[in-house]
């Protein structure tokens, strides 16, 4: 397994990998394209859309199976905010990410430094990188909250 940094990378195998944080927290994600943005709300998973094509949700853990995305989803952004309203991720102990293979073997961990202000933090993103994926390790984030994360990606908050 491997311990990845901040901006570290790691070559997927094939077929679906799951995605596990550990910890009082919530994870969702963001399915987009080259561009950066989603195709539409539905590419937005988290604890109250907890699927899409590809994609699922549940205790913690995001399954995604890159062949199984929508048609154009080059990319899934995963991230984290505290399970508990209004808890700042600063009180929280650490987000540790650990990528598993199909089978359930450990591929990549990653604990992002230490969050200050913000409030929901981006932790990874798999992405295709020719005709395979990648795992990106990110840990920076947002200070206005799971809706100024959705906005920046293009889901519509109303």
């Amino acid at each position: 397994m491997s311990e990845l940094v901040p901006g570290g990378n790691l070559a997927l195998p094939g077929g679906a990998v799951t995605v596990r944080v550990t910890g009082p927290f919530d994870v969702s994600a963001l399915i987009t394209d080259d561009g950066g943005t989603v195709r539409g709300d539905g590419d937005f998973v988290f604890y109250n859309q907890p699927s899409a094509p590809g994609t699922r949700l549940g205790a913690g853990t995001l399954t995604v199976d890159p062949r199984a995305l929508r048609p154009g989803a080059t990319r899934v952004t995963v991230a984290v905010s505290p399970a508990a309203p209004g808890t700042p991720l600063s009180a929280l102990p650490p987000p540790v990410l650990q990528v598993d293979d199909h089978a359930g073997r450990p591929l990549a961990r990653f604990t992002p430094p230490r969050p200050r202000e913000e409030t929901v933090l981006l932790l990874a993103e798999l992405y295709r990188r020719g005709e395979g994926w990648k795992l990106r390790t990110l840990g920076h984030g947002y200070a206005d909250g799971l809706a100024g994360l959705a906005r920046d990606f293009g889901v519509d908050v109303t």
